[in-house]
């Protein structure tokens, strides 16, 4: 006998607390956007196709199913980046000489500001 004591756990410990289940869907969000990452690597392989290869690939992503996965995809992604910049504060806290960074004003300004203006940018980029 090792003298190791296992713990018995059920297999959906974590919906015990709600912060586990929060957790386990930030999580899960991960799994959503590696599978919009595949889709992006082939939109860029059938780029490499030729022009026929790329339209019929988007034609494709137009469909009723793909734009729901779409949907499902910018929604887990939004979480994700929200549920991060949540996180952001305690992980890494902002200094100003002795006096540390309130998390909200933290988060506006590693997190929310850094994300608007890039979207501004790519917006007005897109709509010139």
């Amino acid at each position: 006998m090792s003298g190791q004591y296992h713990r018995p756990h059920r297999w959906a410990w974590w919906t015990e607390r709600p912060g586990y289940v929060r957790f386990m869907i930030r999580e899960l969000t991960s799994v959503f956007m590696a599978g919009y990452l595949v889709v992006f690597v082939m939109t860029l392989a059938k780029v490499g196709g030729g022009d026929a290869a790329f339209a019929e690939w988007i034609a494709a992503l137009g469909s009723p199913g793909w734009m729901a996965a779409h949907v499902v995809a910018l929604v887990a992604a939004v979480w994700h980046a929200v549920t991060f910049f949540g996180a952001v504060p305690q992980a890494m806290p902002i200094f100003l000489g002795e006096k540390r960074l309130s998390a909200p004003v933290a988060m506006i300004v590693m997190g929310y500001g850094p994300w608007l203006t890039v979207t501004a940018v790519i917006l007005w980029w897109v709509l010139r």
